[in-house]
């Protein structure tokens, strides 16, 4: 089967030498190139073809290399130091908050402490983990602002990680208040609706800040 395969190419290759011969000679020839009024373009590209077959699928190849190529896109993400400034930044300022509601229901300075420390030991790690899932998100991020977080993202945020944080603080002031569910809920329920509150100017504060964030090549979906 692969002796008629081989006839075609030989002959194919034949024909195409004969070609550019005979326009060669045409051009050079002082008979004819008078009457020539444009070069036999038409030969030489027959020609081509038929020298050089394996050239095609190269060139067919450099539009599939491309559509590849346009799949990748830029996008904004936070490095993991700015998730761990601002984890740290709301500890800090959550700390003073729930310092304030756990001895007002408490009365009782100890008992604040306990609280505010079983926070800082819970929820430190937690936030930052949490900074991470959603960076790996770009939904509610402003292109115009250098993919800066919307004031949907925030809001939307501010209530994930409150849902979170209330009953994490719930259990941690039941169990340190000897069981003592009321009070433990009066914290939490208080806590919630400040921290909501605060964290959701706290995320659109940072959303201001440029530092930590840096773009990064990105396959699209």
């Amino acid at each position: 089967p692969s002796r008629p395969k081989m006839g075609c190419s030989i002959s194919s290759w034949l024909l195409g030498a004969a070609l550019l011969a005979t326009a060669d000679g045409l051009v050079a020839s002082p008979r004819y190139a008078p009457q020539l009024r444009t070069p036999p373009a038409a030969l030489a590209h027959v020609a081509a073809v038929h020298l050089a077959p394996a050239a095609r699928p190269v060139a067919l190849a450099r539009p599939v290399a491309a559509a590849r190529g346009a799949e990748v896109r830029m996008a904004v993400k936070e490095s993991v130091t700015r998730s761990a400034v601002k984890a740290i930044g709301w500890r800090f300022t959550a700390g003073i908050v729930t310092a304030i509601t756990s001895y007002f229901f408490t009365k009782s300075l100890a008992a604040a402490a306990a609280i505010v420390g079983w926070d800082l030991c819970s929820k430190s790690v937690t936030m930052f983990i949490g900074e991470r899932l959603w960076n790996k998100s770009d939904w509610g991020k402003d292109t115009a602002a250098k993919g800066a977080d919307d004031a949907k993202r925030s809001l939307v945020k501010a209530l994930a990680w409150r849902a979170f944080a209330a009953v994490n603080t719930f259990i941690g002031a039941t169990l340190l208040n000897k069981g003592k569910a009321g009070v433990a809920g009066k914290i939490a329920g208080s806590d919630s609706v400040v921290k909501t509150v605060l964290f959701f100017f706290y995320e659109r504060a940072w959303a201001q800040v440029g530092w930590g964030r840096e773009e990064v090549k990105e396959e699209a979906a």
